[in-house]
Order: C-alpha cells, then structure tokens, then sequence
C-alpha cells in the first residue's frame, strides 16, 4: 500500500528530478520508515497465541498504520510543488503550502492548484507604487513576489524574456564538469541542436536546480539536478 501510494507521489506530484531534489523522496522514506515499522513493532508487544482480544489489538494496529499513511500522504501533498514560476531571471519553486490563504483569496484561476504536477507560469512585478511596496515588504519578511498568484500571468507572456536570460549549455557544461553524459542524454533527448538548448537557474529550497530551455522559442526541455552555478 506504502509503495503504491508513494508511486502515485512520484508520478504526479513531484515528476521527474523533484521526487528527489524538492523533499519527496526523503518525506516519502520518513513515512514508509514509520509505517512500515509500527505494525511489527507493535505486534511484536502485543502478540501472545491464544490471547483475548488479539484480534482487536491487531485490527487496531492496522487502523494506526493506515492513519499514520494517511497523515504522511497528507504531508506529502501539502508540501507538493505546484508552480514553476518564471521571476526577473530565474524560476522560483512553489508548493502548495507556500502560498498563504489570504493570497488565494485574489488569486483567481491561480487558486486551482494542479494535481499532476507543477505548472510554469511567469511574473509580473506590480507597477502601482502601493502594491511594489506591499511586495518589498513581504520581501522582507520572507515572502517573495511568486508567493503572491495574482501577480502570475501565462508562461507564454514571459517566453521571452525566458530565452534573453538563458545561458548557453557550453556554460553548464563548465559548472558541472563531472556530469557530461547527463547533459548528453539530455540534449539527444530533446531532439534538439546543443547550440539551440539554455539554462536557467531554479531555486528550489535547499539545492537549486536547473531548467534546460529551447533559447529560441522557450519551451521547457527538461528540470535536471544539474547545478546551475558555481560551487
């Protein structure tokens, strides 16, 4: 049950490179290390042949087991990313519960968050004085701009501003020397001429990750693991 539970995860809310790289992985083997040990664990203190009630108890411990999974997948979705959001010169990862339910409130079509994974959109940096204030402020206190849906607008109003800020893949190459065959198998993979592929940094809690982009038209290529900088 843990491991089909954890499989639909994988699949649709964190795909590809986020199941390891945004937190589902670890929050998925948190769950499954917890789960999986509480029934034997506690069938282990309970057991005795012959005992009264041990039915119950056992119907109980499977109850405790189903709940704790529950409360996992719950975990799980709540902390799910569902906007990959374009912001100046990067991509900016947001989960579910990043976003405040005030925000929400004026967020519009925004508001619906995916189910299958996390959608690219852009931002748009407000141009009422009131509202550039209201964003440096939350700035301040943590809360950046791709926090706030109503700023969003379709990822095909920012395509290019996506392609003017994409660097080159020879620059990635140099920022991960060590991992050539990846971006080999990325660029045949895309179908694509090395020289027509960028990057583009994505900050993603704690470790950044990379968006290969097609730099003339903008369309996603693939999220990697790639470092997009220099360590």
């Amino acid at each position: 049950m843990a491991a089909t539970a954890f499989l639909a995860a994988f699949a649709l809310w964190y795909p590809g490179a986020l199941f390891a790289q945004a937190g589902g992985l670890q929050l998925s083997l948190l769950v499954a290390a917890v789960d999986v040990t509480l029934g034997p664990v506690l069938t282990t203190i309970v057991f005795k042949p012959g005992k009264k009630g041990l039915g119950f108890d056992l119907l109980v411990i499977g109850a405790l087991q189903c709940l704790a999974l529950a409360y996992g997948l719950s975990v799980l979705f709540e902390a799910r990313p569902v906007y990959i959001a374009f912001v100046k010169d990067r991509f900016e990862l947001v989960r579910a519960e990043d976003i405040p339910a005030p925000q929400l409130a004026s967020a519009g079509e925004w508001a619906r968050f995916s189910l299958t994974g996390p959608r690219f959109v852009g931002v748009r940096m407000p141009t009422d004085p009131r509202q550039q204030f209201e964003v440096m402020v939350s700035g301040i206190a943590g809360l950046d701009v791709q926090y706030f849906p109503k700023y969003y607008v379709r990822y095909d109003e920012v395509r290019r501003d996506v392609t003017s800020h994409a660097a080159p893949i020879e620059r990635l190459r140099a920022l991960n020397p060590a991992k050539a065959a990846t971006i080999d198998r990325i660029v045949s993979g895309s179908g694509r001429a090395e020289a027509s592929l960028g990057f583009l940094p994505m900050r993603a809690g704690p470790r950044d990750l990379t968006v290969i982009v097609d730099k003339d038209r903008g369309d996603i290529v693939e999220v990697t693991a790639l470092s997009p900088w220099k360590l």
